[in-house]
This record gives C-alpha cells, structure tokens and sequence, in this order.
C-alpha cells in the first residue's frame, strides 16, 4: 500500500509540475495571445534578445519590422507564416500517390510584442490568406476566402461549415460531380478545417515558444 501511495504521489507531484510550466494562451477568432514570465531579464534584455530573433528568422523582403520602439517596449512585425495539417481527404483517395498525406497553407500575419521588465506578451493575428497563382487560368481567390473564413481558433462554427458547403456544393455541381461523391466531399469539409485550424494554431505557438526560448536563453559568443 505504502508503494502504491508513492507512485500515485510521485505521479501527481509530475501532473501538477507540468499544468504549473504550461503557458496558457488567450485564443480569439483569428488571434491569439501570449504572456511570457522571463524572471532576471530587464526589459532592455527581453527588447534585445526579441529583435535578435526577428533579424534571424524573418528573412523575407515581405516581412517587415513596421514598429520598433525600444523605450515603450513594442514592437510590431508584419509577415508570412506557413502552417502543416494532416489532409483528411487522403483517406478517399489512399491509393493516389498525387494526393500527399499533409497540405500546407500560407497566412499573413502581424505579431505585436508588448516588453516589460521580466515579461513580455505576443499578440499573434492572421490578417489574410495568401491565395496562390491561377491555375489554368482560373483565379482561386474566391475559393480562398472562404477558406479564410473557416479559420477560427475559438472552434469552427456550423454555420460556417453549411456556408461553405453551399458554396462548395455549386462549385462541384458546375463540374458536373455526381450527388453520392458531392455528399462525401461534404463530410468531410468538418474534419478538414479541423486539421487546418490545428495545424495554424500549433504554428502560432510553436513561434511563440521559440521567441521564447531565445530570450531565457543565457548562451553567450565567447569567440
């Protein structure tokens, strides 16, 4: 009995440990936030190590720095993110070798960083999608706004996927595809914006963590 007790008091004491290190976010439609707790690191530090990551990471003419101001602590970057989710309709074509197992999704983005002494906070929001070239000369920007919509990290609505689906359902219609292969592609526009919107949110978050990491960081160049 005594054991049993140690390992269920062993497990707990690892359960709390890990909800007390979890970084809660605030998650809004298309934005989410962030506040990270850098205790021994004055803002002038945090400022430094941020705007180091920033020069690193965003190395694209399109991602720009539009604000920088060191004694209120902001700093505004507007960029590009791309997010990796599972493609759910694989699992109706498992055999097509053109269909790949995950998809991948560009946004713009604008990232404010908001810097205290021992603190900062990111407020990440998608401002669009970035819609690729006409294929065949067919412009997909339409297609792609309502893919924008579906974009929801307080949880897709219903009314968003019977939007999309009517939206859809005369797209196909057009191509003349049958009603029985209409109705599973229907099915499926819940799973699939599902998987997107994780995929989004786990790219958020992962940026975050790693602005993060490099301002706890304490390597220093001692070349």
């Amino acid at each position: 009995m005594k054991k049993t007790n140690l390992i269920f008091g062993i497990i707990l004491v690892l359960m709390t440990s890990l909800n007390c290190n979890a970084q809660e976010y605030e998650q809004e439609e298309k934005t989410i936030s962030g506040i990270f707790d850098i205790e021994g690191k004055s803002k002038t530090e945090i400022f430094a190590s941020i705007n180091k990551w920033i020069a690193l990471n965003y190395n694209s003419a399109q991602n720009v720095v539009q604000l920088n101001d060191k004694e209120s602590g902001n700093i505004i970057v507007k960029g590009i993110n791309e997010a990796v989710y599972k493609n759910v309709m694989k699992e109706l074509y498992p055999k097509n070798k053109y269909m790949q197992e995950f998809s991948t999704v560009e946004f713009n983005h604008t990232m404010e960083i908001n810097i205290k002494d021992n603190k900062f906070r990111i407020i990440y929001t998608l401002t669009d999608i970035i819609t690729p070239a006409p294929v065949a000369g067919y412009n997909l920007e339409s297609q792609y706004n309502m893919v924008f919509e579906m974009i929801d990290f307080t949880g897709l609505k219903q009314e968003k996927i019977d939007n999309y689906n009517n939206y859809i359902e005369e797209l196909w219609k057009k191509a003349m595809v049958g009603k029985k292969k209409r109705e599973k592609f229907k099915e499926m526009t819940k799973p699939t914006f599902e998987e997107m919107n994780k995929g989004v949110i786990e790219s958020i978050k992962s940026t975050m963590i790693s602005i993060e990491k490099a301002v706890k960081s304490t390597k220093k160049d001692d070349w």
